[in-house]
């Protein structure tokens, strides 16, 4: 979690996004503690990161704290300015606070493709 003066520049060098919040949290996982699927081709760094940042977006959001994903970031220079370990992959920063009045999503948010675009059925 960022909260100092310090970190939060950091955080600020290493992407435009964090939108004045005054707190930002900082997901990342240990590449060399994962899963590794049959094949092993991949692993399950990524996806078991993402299901941790929806679930603290969902618990803040539960109690009126906003958020922001945001990824807009090179993740090898963001763990090497925030000092991370080497086997630790940063995947997104959390922004938590309160949206500016009349803030919201882009326009094109609400936008959905038809399922036929994105499904297939077997």
């Amino acid at each position: 979690m960022v909260q100092s003066e310090e970190g939060l520049a950091k955080i600020d060098k290493i992407t435009p996004c964090r939108y004045g919040a005054p707190t930002v949290l900082v997901v990342a996982f240990d590449k060399e503690n994962v899963f590794v699927y049959p094949g092993e081709k991949r692993d399950s760094g990524i996806e078991d990161a993402s299901i941790v940042a929806t679930h603290m977006m969902l618990a803040a959001k539960e109690v009126g704290v906003d958020s922001c994903w945001l990824n807009f970031l090179d993740p090898e220079k963001a763990s090497e300015e925030l000092g991370l370990p080497k086997n630790e992959e940063v995947l997104m920063f959390l922004d938590l606070g309160y949206a500016a009045e009349g803030a919201g999503p882009l326009a094109n948010h609400e936008s959905r493709k038809p399922l036929s675009e994105t499904v297939s059925y077997m």
